[in-house]
């Protein structure tokens, strides 16, 4: 029995043994996983601030890419406003040339009219005078009225014939100041 008690001391102080080293290396694997643990949540942090400061840099980046690309818009706005300001000016100026021109045309025809109504005008009336047959006129004032027809047939032909040469010389021109200067001299 005293054996038995022996083996069992020894059992128990083995047992106790091993249970002593399980307890040491159980704690030390304790510290082992709560410093890993430890090392993964700043490991876990630092990657959380590195995908952070990522992230900014590429907000940072698509911020900077916008405002370019908004400030070539800009810039090509501003460019499209200044082209079309100097077709507006450039309409404007053909405007304002062709009213000048509508004008002078009309003063033109006026001045044409006149030239041709004022002979004829006359010759009309000479022509009454000599076809009424209740005014008596002599041999003398017949052959006034007779050349005062000539005279207004003749100025007639004449501003027809301007009419021609200036018409000539107006095919001819190349630019609207030639023809303004044409006309203004005929």
């Amino acid at each position: 029995m005293l054996g038995k008690k022996i083996k069992w001391k020894r059992t128990c102080l083995l047992l106790c043994a091993i249970g002593m080293s399980v307890l040491k290396t159980s704690a030390i694997t304790m510290a082992e996983l709560q410093a890993e643990n430890e090392l993964l949540q700043i490991r876990s942090k630092v990657n959380f601030l590195s995908l952070l400061v990522i992230i900014c840099v590429i907000i940072v980046f698509f911020m900077w890419g916008m405002k370019e690309r908004h400030r070539k818009h800009v810039m090509l706005l501003e460019r499209k406003n200044q082209a079309l300001q100097r077709t507006n000016k450039l309409v404007e100026e053909a405007k304002d040339f062709a009213e000048h021109e509508s004008h002078m045309k009309s003063i033109y025809t006026k001045n044409l009219s006149h030239e041709i109504r004022t002979p004829l005008h006359q010759m009309y009336g000479f022509v009454q005078l000599l076809a009424n047959t209740d005014v008596p006129l002599d041999e003398e004032q017949r052959k006034e009225v007779v050349n005062a027809i000539f005279e207004g047939c003749e100025q007639l032909t004449r501003v027809v014939e301007n009419i021609d040469i200036v018409s000539a010389k107006l095919d001819k021109m190349e630019t609207l100041s030639e023809v303004e200067s044409v006309l203004k001299v005929e």
